[in-house]
């Protein structure tokens, strides 16, 4: 296949035509694959916290940022994706991936600052996600394939 959208297309497909057969258990295993391919990853992003932000602040995001697995066989955008979410606090999960970290000068809610390089480094969900991108769409293709051909009864 030549890339991403191929893969995504390959997937809607085979999805439908195995929903449509009844072969629902075809449909688990393909859909689990997927999720077991980007499970890691998560880790990977945890791991990534600590590099890219203030210590203190990446323990406390660590300790409450929900990390997920959201896959989609149907619709107009099939795939598979990492997902974040803050579980406690609020916070701008999109500026801190961008580099930019908002706080209170000490502790005075009313004046928030940004803070970024060199402390807050970008990338620390993003970085880990892209790059797992390769190994993540071969496992995927592979599932792809190996589905396909035992829908196909070889």
């Amino acid at each position: 296949m030549s890339g991403l959208a191929d893969a995504a297309t390959e997937l809607e497909a085979l999805a439908f035509r195995l929903r449509r057969a009844g072969e629902e258990e075809l449909l688990r295993e393909v859909t689990r694959a997927m999720r077991d391919g980007v499970e890691p990853v998560k880790d990977e992003i945890r791991a990534g916290l600590a590099p890219h932000l203030p210590n203190r602040y990446a323990a406390d995001l660590d300790a409450d940022v929900r990390l997920g697995v959201s896959v989609r066989t149907a619709g107009s955008e099939p795939g598979v994706s990492v997902t974040g979410q803050a579980a406690g606090k609020a916070r701008r999960l999109r500026d801190l991936d961008a580099g930019i970290l908002h706080h209170p000068l000490w502790g005075d809610r009313e004046h928030w600052f940004r803070q970024g390089e060199p402390s807050v480094r970008p990338g620390w969900f993003s970085g880990p996600a892209e790059e797992a991108g390769p190994r993540v769409r071969a496992g995927i293709e592979k599932a792809l394939d190996d589905v396909s051909n035992r829908a196909a009864g070889r």
